[in-house]
């Protein structure tokens, strides 16, 4: 048995001594040929130099995304190919590990690199910037982004056709020097686009050398408003102003983009400018028919056409609440846009028609300016609140501008009192908006002109400002967008205008974003017995729940918890044990999770103790009521 232990000692150092003793070599590449999203081929080779006897003893390993594969030897040349897919955006890691008898060696670790070939370049545009040094300047775009290093190579012809002559560049634009290329003759270019994945060509580009000289930028210098005309100066190299062609460009100040028109000379009219607003102009222009390079566009002119008498209404709507002596209403109105408005809104003027056919006007002080007109329609404006005495008959709206005043809009008041169909309503969270949806009995929608929904938050700490949308009544949805607060509550409400009349439906409470609950207010404990306990609470209020509360979860300890409607306050626990102390917790649940944990303690009565208050009670109150019965009998 010591013979057979040293022997196999001995082999085993011998084992230890001819592995350290080899040379190892690992390499590890990938195809660098193939793009993104396909396979890529990953190839260990590995080599041991020595007696292949024991090379046996050691492991190639290759991990390829956290996953190890095993190749069968590493006596040999061994060559594995494994095809993995990178996405776009990632990078894929694969190692290449060396096991020899539980020493592992990190060979080599190589990064696979995500990428695609480049599209082909855009034609290149070229021209001549300097008068002086005369160099071609050309430049192009690239229409994708190939994520790997990307070189660019600017090709040109002379008219002979005999030599072909480039420059490489990094980026999107290379020059063509003076005395590399006849000037005043036809010469054509283009460009090649290369990486480690691919190559692209673009369009080519033919021109003469002497026709892309850019001319100097045009000045415009001076406009008229009625008719709206823009004028500009430019200066040209020729006998008269025939052969010049400008580009102008020109937006409102709402637009987001340019407009372009072509085909104009020193001077450009603007056919049924609308009136009060911004506009910005621009041209470029070139001196002669065969030049083909215009100018750099000229700086933003800022012209704003003069204002007009306002033109259509406004949009108004009232919020009305009883009271216990007459009915106060707040009325509300969007500001009239300033393509409505075509001029500076001084103010705001409110007639109130009497029932013995007079009128009372009211002028609102509120002065706006133009920066709050443009963003008339995100907000609202609060006129005030004034109340509706008997004699009313209707409420005006009209905005007062210098050109004149806005067509009045009358103010659809509440019926209050009237009875109102079952109408379902559904507000549902989306993306950060609000899903309005409801249905109405086919009955009662026939004689609805249209419906209004409005929205306004629930919390107390920011002022009300009502905000509603007009629905068509062939419609039963709407979506509400604006800027709404996350974990904040909004009344939303439907309402149906009938006979120029609003008329309630229904309301509901809905949030764009939910959050988790605070704690439960006002937890306790009262009816403690030996056996049961009653838990009471109070709801969260409605601004501070940040979700709507789907139910309470009650407990005892960590054994016992219950799930309880969210329309109430109170719950029993029963099956207690007489003289133990628990720890009771109550908290609430929305869509967003479970709110922290309202905890108290208290301790069940002892059993003996509430028999013997029982027994004494029956001895006292039974004896008392014999004792009254016998007095009663004896008086009859």
């Amino acid at each position: 048995m010591a013979r057979r232990n040293v022997i196999l000692f001995f082999i085993l150092i011998y084992m230890w001594m001819c592995c350290r003793a080899f040379e190892v070599e690992v390499n590890c590449w990938y195809n660098q040929a193939l793009p993104v999203s396909a396979n890529v081929s990953v190839v260990c080779h590995t080599s041991l130099q020595g007696r292949p006897a024991i090379c046996g003893l050691c492991q190639l390993d290759v991990m390829i995304s956290e996953q190890r594969h095993h190749l069968p030897s590493a006596c040999t040349n061994i060559s594995e190919t494994r095809a993995i897919s990178i996405a776009f955006e990632h990078k894929g890691h694969v190692r290449c590990m060396l096991n020899c008898r539980g020493n592992t060696l990190d060979t080599c670790n190589v990064t696979v690199l995500g990428g695609i070939p480049p599209n082909p370049p855009s034609r290149p545009n070229c021209s001549i910037e300097d008068l002086e040094e005369r160099d071609i300047h050309c430049n192009w775009s690239s229409s994708n982004k190939p994520r790997r290093p990307t070189i660019y190579t600017l090709h040109w012809q002379d008219f002979t056709g005999r030599s072909i002559n480039f420059r490489e560049s990094e980026k999107e634009h290379a020059i063509i020097k003076r005395e590399e290329y006849t000037e005043d003759a036809p010469i054509k270019v283009w460009v090649t686009a290369r990486n480690v994945l691919g190559t692209a060509k673009s369009h080519e580009y033919e021109f003469n050398t002497g026709h892309i000289i850019r001319p100097d930028t045009p000045n415009i210098t001076y406009h008229t408003s009625q008719p709206l005309e823009i004028f500009w100066e430019m200066e040209c190299e020729t006998e008269g102003e025939s052969d010049m062609k400008c580009q102008v460009q020109y937006h409102a100040d709402d637009d987001m983009d340019w407009t372009e028109v072509d085909d104009y000379q020193l001077s450009f009219l603007l056919e049924d400018p609308r009136p009060f607003t911004d506009y910005q102009f621009r041209v470029h222009c070139r001196c002669k028919d065969e030049q083909e390079v215009m100018s750099h566009w000229s700086s933003v002119y800022s012209v704003r056409t003069p204002p007009a008498a306002p033109i259509g209404t406004l949009d108004v709507w009232s919020d009305c609440a009883p009271n216990s002596e007459t009915t106060f209403c707040n009325v509300f109105w969007k500001e009239m846009p300033v393509s409505q408005a075509r001029g500076e809104v001084n103010n705001y003027i409110v007639t109130l028609k009497l029932e013995n056919g007079t009128e009372s006007r009211q002028v609102t002080r509120q002065r706006r300016d133009t920066e709050s007109q443009r963003s008339a329609e995100q907000g609202c404006g609060r006129l005030g609140r004034f109340p509706l005495l008997a004699g009313v008959m209707g409420v005006f709206v009209s905005a007062n501008t210098s050109m004149g005043i806005s067509d009045p809009t009358f103010i659809a008041f509440p019926v209050l009192g009237q009875s109102t169909p079952g109408v379902n309503l559904s507000v549902t969270e989306m993306n950060g908006k609000l899903m309005v949806s409801w249905s109405a009995p086919s009955g009662f929608s026939e004689n609805i002109q249209e419906y209004v929904v409005q929205h306004v938050s629930v919390e107390p700490s920011h002022p009300p400002c009502l905000n509603w949308v007009r629905v068509n009544k062939t419609r039963s949805f709407v979506t509400l967008t604006g800027k709404f607060r996350n974990y904040t509550a909004y009344n939303v409400s439907l309402f149906a205008v009938i006979r120029n009349s609003s008329t309630f439906l229904k309301s509901a409470v809905a949030y764009t974003l939910q959050g988790v609950p605070p704690e439960v207010p006002k937890f306790n404990v009262k009816n403690i017995s030996h056996s049961s306990v009653t838990l009471i609470w109070s709801h969260i209020p409605v601004h501070a729940s940040k979700g709507v509360i789907l139910q309470y979860s009650v407990g005892l300890n960590e054994d016992t918890v219950v799930n309880v409607s969210s329309d109430r306050t109170s719950y029993q626990m029963s099956e207690l044990q007489p003289a133990q102390q628990y720890q009771a917790w109550v908290s609430a649940v929305t869509a967003a999770g479970e709110g922290a944990r309202s905890i108290t303690t208290f301790s069940t009565a002892d059993k003996s103790g509430y028999v013997a208050t029982t027994l004494l009670a029956v001895f006292i109150v039974v004896p008392l009521f014999a004792l009254i019965l016998l007095v009663a009998l004896l008086f009859v």
